[in-house]
């Protein structure tokens, strides 16, 4: 780890450290935005550390140290930020409730000896910036991470919020997780990566409409142990935040820190709804659609029933190999597991 800030150096030492966690392989403008944090946060008193790294073992581990250990010599690890997308969140964050014990068989909070966990700051540096969204809207960093700073915290507050785990690989999910017609948007995302920011997304998700025959996946999917629906479906999404992919609007009803999952199914719409259910789902006004099934839960499960394996993503990011046929994966809720700053009021959720 290095110092940030350059010669910013504050004529004091400060008491408090802050830990900027950054993804240079994110899809937005990560190393640019790591110097602009890093002044404010010399300017605001912290004493900046910076890890930089793309691989999410290696940042859980390392994040999970720091934030279950004093860092000693009377300072404090106050705040920690990710600086990336919403995959870096996800790493950022499981690390964070490792080390403070709110992991589902996590030993506990290290050495930090009584002391308040850090909480955690998103700076959006990836394609989508989802989560941020989630936080501030699309309020500018600066701004945002400037209410923050300020002794009063004037339009942010703390909350403590939910994370996800997807359970046969004890992993974290921070935004959602889905099957299905938003796994394949990634996909396409992913081969045209001279389109900037949220537009990758959406002109993906365009030309896919365009092949109404190469959409859907043949699923079950349980919430709390009840069937919700099975068949052919365009999609499942599950999760916390209300949008993905920065402009789909999935989970309208969906709060935070709630304690449940949001969970909505869409039934594969003839080719002629197809365009019409696009539009509604981007604005967040497809509940009241025929093809729409939504549910809470604490614990969901989504099964492949079909011949063919099933596309799955969590918080941005393809898994490794679909999901074979008769297979499943099973999600819980980990309630108020994440301290994290956020607008007050909350923008959505």
């Amino acid at each position: 780890m290095s110092a940030l800030g350059g010669d910013r150096t504050p004529r004091c030492t400060p008491a408090r450290d802050a830990l900027v966690v950054v993804n240079p392989a994110a899809g937005g403008s990560p190393l640019e935005l790591v110097d602009q944090v890093g002044g404010q946060l010399v300017g605001a008193g912290f004493e900046p550390r910076s890890l930089t790294t793309a691989d999410r073992g290696e940042t859980v581990e390392a994040v999970c140290e720091a934030v279950g250990n004093d860092p000693g010599g009377g300072r404090e690890l106050a705040l920690v930020l990710a600086v990336g997308g919403d995959g870096t969140v996800r790493a950022v964050a499981e690390g964070m409730a490792r080390g403070t014990g709110r992991w589902p068989g996590a030993t506990g909070a290290g050495q930090r000896h009584g002391r308040e966990a850090p909480a955690l700051f998103v700076v959006p540096g990836g394609t989508g910036n989802s989560f941020y969204r989630a936080l501030f809207a699309d309020a500018p960093v600066e701004k945002a991470l400037g209410m923050v700073l300020s002794p009063e915290h004037p339009g942010a507050r703390l909350r403590r919020l939910d994370l996800g785990r997807l359970v046969e690989r004890d992993l974290a999910v921070v935004l959602g997780a889905s099957a299905g017609f938003l796994a394949s948007v990634l996909d396409g995302a992913r081969r045209t990566p001279e389109v900037p920011g949220r537009h990758r997304y959406e002109q993906a998700a365009l030309e896919l409409i365009g092949h109404p025959d190469d959409l859907g996946a043949d699923v079950r999917v349980l919430v709390d142990g009840e069937l919700l629906v099975t068949g052919r479906l365009l999609l499942v999404a599950l999760g916390g935040a209300r949008h993905r992919g920065g402009s789909f609007e999935l989970l309208p009803g969906s709060v935070l820190d709630d304690g449940l999952l949001d969970v909505c199914a869409i039934e594969m719409p003839s080719p002629a709804r197809l365009g019409a259910l696009f539009m509604a789902v981007a604005g967040g006004s497809h509940l009241g659609e025929p093809e729409v099934t939504y549910a809470r839960g604490h614990n969901v499960v989504i099964e492949t029933i079909g011949d063919e394996a099933t596309p799955i993503e969590c918080d941005g990011d393809l898994m490794a190999g679909a999901l074979p046929p008769a297979q499943w994966l099973t999600f819980d809720v980990v309630p108020g597991a994440l301290p994290v700053w956020a607008g007050d009021p909350p923008p959505a959720g």
